[in-house]
């Protein structure tokens, strides 16, 4: 069996690698979550449409940035390479873990306020809002893992955020 895991790991297509596999996948729960909520009748879904909306267009972003095998020199170019693509992913992907997690529950409790439609589309959402919080909560806790070990591998924390110069081209690298 390692070897078989050894060999998906092993792939040129980095959608088979291990955090990136969830971006495709996050967008489509999205897709999935957009319907649920779009079939309730409430007017109090200003959250679940935010957290739906948002996720949609950064995983879809996300997953075409990985599809063409861009983001390093996306990175290199946005902070002059002072911030890893690691470090980005990790920020996001923790904060639309926490925001689907907080949405899971305003789904379950507008499913108790539906007095004038049924709440099978806040049920829905509320079970796909759990499945959205996995698909995120997954891919930070990988790469919290990662940088961990190799922190103390390193014996210090470094999340790869360095400061960079202002008048240099490569990062600022050291003492």
């Amino acid at each position: 069996m390692p070897l078989e895991l050894n060999s998906f790991e092993q792939s040129d297509n980095v959608f088979l690698k291990m955090p990136h596999f969830f971006k495709p996948l996050q967008a489509l729960n999205a897709v999935i979550l957009a319907i649920c909520v779009g079939s309730t009748a409430g007017a109090d879904n200003g959250i679940l449409w935010f957290v739906i909306i948002t996720s949609l267009l950064i995983s879809a972003a996300v997953t075409v940035v990985f599809a063409m095998g861009i983001q390093d020199q996306l990175m290199e170019s946005i902070t002059n390479g002072s911030v890893q693509w690691n470090f980005v992913e990790l920020i996001y992907s923790f904060i639309f873990a926490v925001l689907s997690l907080i949405s899971m529950w305003v789904s379950f409790s507008q499913a108790n306020r539906s007095l004038y439609s049924t709440s099978a589309g806040y049920i829905a959402s509320g079970l796909f809002f759990i499945l959205h919080t996995a698909l995120y909560s997954v891919p930070c806790f990988v790469i919290y893992r990662e940088s961990s070990t190799a922190a103390q591998r390193d014996d210090r924390v470094d999340f790869g955020v360095e400061p960079a110069h202002p008048f240099r081209d490569p990062p600022y690298q050291g003492v």
